[in-house]
């Protein structure tokens, strides 16, 4: 009787395999009651802003450390409202800009208008580009502008071109309700404008979890569950890892400092390791190495909490 042996898959294959695996990762959105608060205020501010068309709008500001989900959030919160009322030619529920550094008010309106495929976004002065991305608004009846990495709106070449001014006369204006999404590096910009602080909710920021609080401790044993269990019906590794009942917690609490968007980030690049390896699931080699390979390397952690339980 002879054996069946199946070569395995070339440099190339696997490649493939691993870059389908972590794109169908990284494409899910998985629930947290902090992200699904976020969903509830950006809901509220564009019905507010449906009902009080043609009068001054609101903002909302959201800051929170690197890699802690908003912006993945926010793109979640467009793909639902986009199910339900779908983006046309004519109609464009949500538009979301990501600010290049050194923002001035001029770059604003070209990045707005970039997202409405304006073929004529290189053409105009500042005022010209102002009134056609309004127009735009308008059109196309937008009602949520989302502006990412706000903090590089903390830039000035002058006293009287401070981009904040812009945001506010844009609230004014009644344009569109707006949602200001950022690392807490934005916050000087806002307390620096306090006419824009007053057009704009209670902040909405996301802090990092405490490791001494119990609900903190809890909520993140709850993310990272869920992250194993999309793991494994996803059909991305087909056992679940168990992280929380191998001690695995505080390992992952220590290099992501308490940030979720970060374990994440961190499981992307275990996922690499363990696809490749043949792995049926995440186990500690896959984590340690992925602090070594990822997570030290971008400066998120200085140590690897998982090298003293490897070498134990």
């Amino acid at each position: 009787m002879s054996e069946d042996f199946t070569d395995p898959p070339s440099a190339a294959d696997l490649n493939d395999i691993v870059a389908e695996k972590l794109e169908r990762f990284k494409s899910i959105f998985v629930p947290y009651p902090k992200h699904v608060e976020l969903h509830d205020r950006f809901d509220y501010l564009q019905k507010l802003g449906r009902r009080t068309i043609g009068k001054p709008q609101m903002g909302l500001r959201i800051l929170a450390p690197t890699g802690s989900g908003k912006s993945t959030a926010a793109e979640a919160y467009i793909d639902l409202v986009q199910r339900r009322r779908p983006r046309t030619d004519t109609f464009v529920p949500i538009l979301k800009i990501n600010l290049e550094k050194a923002c001035t008010s001029k770059k604003l309106m070209t990045s707005i208008l970039n997202e409405f495929d304006d073929p004529y976004v290189a053409y105009g002065n500042e005022l010209t580009l102002k009134r056609r991305a309004f127009a735009c608004i308008e059109r196309f009846r937008t009602e949520l502008l989302i502006v990412d990495e706000v903090q590089h709106l903390n830039y000035r070449n002058g006293q009287n071109n401070d981009v904040t001014d812009t945001l506010k006369g844009m609230l004014d204006g009644g344009v569109v309700p707006m949602v200001f999404l950022g690392t807490d590096d934005a916050e000087q910009m806002f307390k620096r404008n306090l006419q824009l602080n007053g057009r704009l909710l209670a902040p909405c920021d996301l802090d990092p979890l405490n490791s001494k609080s119990a609900e903190d401790r809890r909520l993140f044993a709850a993310f990272v569950a869920k992250l194993e269990a999309v793991i494994v019906a996803q059909d991305i590794l087909p056992e679940p890892s168990c992280l929380g009942e191998a001690g695995l917690l505080p390992g992952l609490f220590e290099v992501s400092k308490g940030v979720v968007g970060r374990v994440s980030r961190l499981f992307l690049a275990a996922l690499d390791i363990a696809i490749r390896r043949g792995a049926t699931r995440l186990e500690l080699y896959d984590l340690a190495l992925a602090v070594d390979r990822w997570a030290i390397p971008q400066a998120f952690a200085k140590t690897n909490p998982f090298r003293k339980l490897s070498d134990a």
